[in-house]
């Protein structure tokens, strides 16, 4: 069976290095009772927390990722952050092709590319995020839009490193972002249209890579998961954890999801 992996990712809902270091210690010490040993966990806290959280949650079963990197080391680019500044604050993961940055940012799967092999050069796991819009749904480009992203993005990666790869499929259209979704209701994906995407995410490493890679790849749903319908979403056979937003910024909303991943894995 494969591990669950549940991940947070706080956007900039916690600005304050202060409050960040306070909701990571509450959710590390919920993790300390739990066993863990087939479910990983980790937060993505802003950039400016990153360092001070690390060092807090140091020593803990909780883990620490960065929101975003640029594929250099060093240079004059301002307003980037770098791996080797993601790996000095303790992050062990790193989030790249996440909606936000693709449909505000304008970032295209050749850029996302060069971020992905960056990381990977340097040893953090990346976690992928693909999905399609609303509009993209209602034309039938389910299929298209997905799997697309997911052979440019992953474009030169190397089959052996592909077990330091999580893919994330968040649909955009359960992102509650009124910047991504201006003006519809915001609803996460019922199971039945989690699991089929989620297949077709598996099916689309079993014809590119082969049934291993396939079975062994970590699919991650992300998308308004909460307690409320973690219930009907990681049960799925091809559900491998949630990339979670509103309710992962405290730890009283995120851990009975973490629990639940626990129960299931069993």
């Amino acid at each position: 069976m494969r591990k669950f992996v549940i991940g947070g990712n706080w956007k900039l809902k916690v600005p304050k290095v202060e409050d960040s270091v306070e909701i990571a210690k509450n959710i590390a010490q919920e993790l300390e009772s739990m066993n863990l040993s087939g479910v990983d966990v980790f937060i993505a806290p802003s950039y400016n927390a990153l360092y001070s959280v690390g060092k807090a949650i140091k020593g803990t079963k909780l883990k620490l990722a960065g929101q975003n990197m640029y594929f250099r080391d060093s240079g004059a680019f301002t307003g980037e952050i770098s791996p080797d500044a993601l790996l000095e604050a303790g992050c062990e993961y790193v989030l790249l092709g996440h909606s936000e940055r693709r449909r505000i940012f304008g970032e295209d799967n050749a850029f996302i590319n060069q971020k992905v092999k960056k990381a990977l050069e340097k040893g953090l796991k990346v976690v992928l995020c693909i999905g399609e819009s609303a509009k993209e749904r209602e034309e039938g480009k389910l299929k298209e839009i997905n799997t697309t992203q997911l052979k440019e993005c992953l474009e030169d990666v190397e089959e052996e490193q592909l077990s330091n790869i999580i893919v994330a499929y968040e649909p955009v259209w359960a992102i509650n972002n009124p910047h991504l979704n201006p003006g519809i209701e915001i609803k996460s994906a019922t199971p039945e249209e989690a699991q089929g995407a989620h297949q077709l995410v598996r099916n689309w490493f079993k014809e590119t890579y082969g049934g291993d890679v396939a079975q062994n790849m970590q699919i991650q749903y992300g998308g308004s998961m909460k307690e409320a319908n973690c219930g009907g979403l990681l049960p799925l056979e091809d559900i491998d954890g949630g990339l979670i937003g509103s309710a992962s910024v405290s730890a009283e909303l995120f851990s009975p999801i973490i629990k639940k991943a626990v129960e299931l894995y069993k």
